[in-house]
Order: C-alpha cells, then structure tokens, then sequence
C-alpha cells in the first residue's frame, strides 16, 4: 500500500543563521540591560556594554534586511497596509500557517521593534544619572538635552515592555491556536509546512558575509565611542 506524501509535512530552510543569532542575541540583551539597571547595585557598567552590543545588532540587522538571505530582507515581509489588514482578518481560522518567514503582522511588528529599539539604545548613549554614570555622548548635548533624553529612555523602557508582552502573546497565539510553532524555526532554521504546500525559492546568503558585515557594524559603533 502506498503512502499519502500529501499528507507529510514538507520541511524546509526558513531562517538563516545571522536572523536567529540576532533574534536570540538581542533577547539576552535586553534582559542584561533590564538586569543590571534594576537588580544590581554597581552594574551600570554592564548596563552601557549591553546597549552597545543592542546598538550593533539593530544596524546589523538593518543592514541585513536589505543584503541577506530571502526571508530576512525588508522586501519580503514588508507588506501594505490593505494586504496587512486582509491578513488580520484571517487570524481567527485556527489552521496551521504555511507563511514562510514573517506574516504581514510579524513584519510591521519587526519594523516598529527595531526603531523603538534603536531609540533605546540611541537615547542611552546620551544619558545621564547625575551620579556616577553616563552615556559616552552625554558631554556632547549639555546637562538639559541629556536629561530630557535620559527620560525618554527610561520612558521608552515601558513602551518596550509592552511590545515584548505583545510579541510573546503572539507567539503564544499561533503556537496554541493557529497551530503554527514560531518558535522551534527561530530555533533549528527550519519550519515544518503542511503536506502539498508549494515553497517558494530561497536564496541564503553566506554566513561568512554576515560575519564581515558584523565586524564591521562593531568596528563603526564600538570604535567611535571608545575615543570620545
């Protein structure tokens, strides 16, 4: 008797390296920043090195939405506000996804987090506690802008969490209802799809690329603010 190979899930390559290291790598920043400005006495020293690590990455991965592989460029995940609302209105039909890479949804939520992001990590190379520590730029702006943007950052903070709730409901959401795991592709690169669902081509740009484009994303951030 013969097997259905419809009926057997297709896996396939969704999400390169550079993606999941920055994805992963950003998480375990922003609970370093969290961490050592809330829980720790003495740690804002840790605190500024995980900012300048968030900064490299938000460039890198900028960067990368326009020079990596298929699903990690803007181009396909950005999508326009008809075709995004078309989509929400999907969200309630518990089947399982076939999207490859990010929905419309996910994508605008990736541009939205990028930009807070970076104001985060942007505002912080400003700032100042007026006790003992300071972003390496704060000297630039004066003590009344550096203030006014050291509470934009922390007011920023909030507006963070909440977008980080957001996502992980998400997640949550599809894993649970929409039965599409989100997580495990993050994970391994590869996502399971539904038997019969036609790919798309994929280009995957080397990783040795992304290493170069790394290097020197951290030589143009970290360099200019050891010398100020």
């Amino acid at each position: 008797m013969s097997k259905n190979t419809t009926s057997l899930n297709v896996k396939i390559k969704v999400w390169d390296f550079p993606v999941r290291f920055f994805h992963w790598g950003l998480a375990i920043c922003f609970v370093a920043s969290w961490a050592s400005a809330e829980l720790f006495d003495n740690a804002m020293q840790y605190h500024l090195y995980a900012g300048y690590a968030t900064l490299v990455l938000i460039l890198f991965r900028v960067l990368w939405g326009f020079m990596g592989s298929t699903t990690a460029r803007f181009s396909s995940f950005i999508r326009s506000f008809a075709t995004t609302l078309k989509y929400a209105g999907t969200l309630h039909k518990p089947h399982p996804g076939q999207q490859i890479g990010h929905n419309p949804l996910g994508g605008w939520m990736v541009v939205v987090m990028l930009g807070m992001l970076f104001a985060q990590a942007g505002t912080g190379l400003f700032s100042s506690d007026d006790v003992a520590t300071q972003g390496p730029l704060a000297f630039w702006v004066g003590d009344t802008l550096s203030d006014t943007l050291s509470g934009i950052h922390q007011q920023l903070f909030n507006f963070l969490l909440a977008l980080i709730g957001l996502h992980i409901s998400a997640v949550l959401f599809y894993r649970f209802f929409k039965h599409d795991n989100l997580i495990s592709p993050m994970i391994t690169g590869y996502k399971d799809l539904p038997g019969g669902t036609s790919a798309p081509p994929l280009h995957f740009v080397s990783n040795g690329r992304a290493f170069l484009l790394f290097g020197l994303v951290m030589i143009g951030v970290l360099v200019p603010i050891s010398i100020v």
